[in-house]
């Protein structure tokens, strides 16, 4: 295991090279291989796609060339399920892929999943916390694999500038937000208006979806969340973007701060043009931080597929999910590792002290909350309530206005009135 390591975490350090070399070695390792096991995935490109190429290299130098996982992107995580929804109808299922805890739920109404107990997958030295979040009916489906937690993203330069200190508590966060503000001339926390910014506010206001068994967008702490995000860009502290990613509208204002995912980091580092740092979310007191999104996917393995290409898919999943291999993947993808023995490996050691931020998003994960896992929640989560926060914010709506109609349109989609 040494030698894996070793041989990842060199791939891992040269990902810019590797990236056409490891897609040119699956190639070949599944044209020599009795069983191919296909990985569908949802990485369109960039670190997380590279480091789960090399991941799957690295796997199949182990199978002696008798058996391979070949990964398919199928574009982003909609289009994933998409597919995926699709092949049931085909009955060309992969043997395994990237899935949500609601996608899981929704492919268990087809019946199309197997229990990870059938597969012999241990799941000692697992978060407990990601794996609490893929156990449905009593039962786990899915394997924690790439998982990230939202981080409060700043610009240090700024915060000297004013000496300002980093925001512990929400009050010192929009006091510290106001203040650059007023000092620039112009908002500088910039959020996407979208149900992940949403859900950090929600969660650590002490917000939960599922109140009595039932989906509710429009409870009072809901409320109080979208009017505080819409409050602080009347107040012009608070920036939305609408167009793009946060890291690549850096240049046309001041930006100071952000809550954001980790897995951006290196997205972020690439633009920045100041000294970039992230810090734990800012808490409703100073004695722990805000609750974050755990944003990311469990793998899962069809019962349709071939059952020699089932029997890979569960050795692969043992290899990725172990402390080892989550170590030298979430260093170069910038993903919490899923097994808590990782923080002991010497690739995450050494990364810390090098990168004070992935060690920052290791203590964030303490700190979490998941969405729902109901198998209509993609839906609800991009066409209903990520446009009732989307129309709050731009001020086509009240907060409580938009969080009723959404409310409304969850309950006639749960209830089967609507699609």
């Amino acid at each position: 295991m040494k030698g894996l390591l070793l041989g990842m975490t060199m791939l891992a350090l040269s990902l810019g090279m590797a990236q056409q070399k490891a897609e040119d070695i699956i190639k070949g390792q599944c044209e020599k291989a009795q069983t191919v096991a296909e990985f569908w995935h949802g990485f369109q490109g960039g670190a997380p796609k590279e480091a789960l190429d090399n991941l799957v290299v690295e796997f199949n130098k182990t199978q002696g060339g008798q058996v391979c996982v070949r990964t398919v992107s199928q574009g982003n995580y909609r289009d994933l399920s998409t597919k995926i929804k699709a092949a049931f109808a085909s009955g060309k299922v992969p043997a395994m892929a990237q899935a949500f805890e609601n996608n899981i739920a929704l492919y268990l109404e087809s019946n199309a999943l197997e229990p990870v107990s059938a597969l012999g997958i241990s799941l000692q030295g697992i978060n407990p916390l990601f794996l609490e979040a893929a156990k449905i009916k009593g039962q786990y489906y899915g394997v924690p694999f790439n998982k990230s937690v939202q981080l409060l993203y700043y610009n240090r330069d700024l915060l000297k500038k004013y000496s300002a200190k980093v925001p512990a508590t929400i009050d010192e966060f929009v006091a510290t937000a106001k203040q650059l503000s007023q000092g620039e001339k112009q908002p500088v926390y910039w959020f996407v208006p979208d149900t992940s910014t949403y859900a950090y506010w929600f969660f650590t206001l002490g917000g939960n979806y599922i109140q009595d068994g039932k989906l509710v967008l429009n409870s009072p702490i809901g409320i109080k969340a979208l009017e505080f995000l819409v409050q602080a860009v009347k107040d012009s502290w608070a920036k939305p973007i609408t167009n793009g990613f946060i890291n690549t509208n850096f240049g046309s204002g001041v930006f100071g701060f952000a809550t954001d995912t980790s897995a951006g980091y290196s997205y972020y580092a690439q633009a920045a043009k100041f000294d970039l740092a992230v810090a734990t979310l800012p808490g409703r007191t100073a004695r722990q931080p805000g609750y974050a999104l755990v944003q990311g996917t469990d793998l899962v393995v069809f019962k349709a597929a071939d059952a020699k290409e089932k029997q890979v898919a569960a050795e692969f999943i043992k290899f990725a999910t172990s402390a080892q291999a989550q170590a030298v993947f979430g260093v170069a993808a910038n993903y919490v590792p899923v097994n808590l023995g990782s923080g002991a490996v010497g690739a995450v050691t050494r990364y810390v002290k090098e990168n004070p931020q992935f060690g920052v998003a290791i203590t964030q994960a303490r700190f979490a909350r998941f969405e729902p896992a109901l198998s209509q929640w993609e839906q609800i989560r991009f066409d209903i309530l990520g446009q009732a926060i989307t129309a709050a914010v731009l001020g086509q709506s009240t907060p409580k206005a938009a969080l009723d109609k959404a409310q409304k349109a969850a309950e006639d989609l749960l209830s089967g009135k609507t699609r």
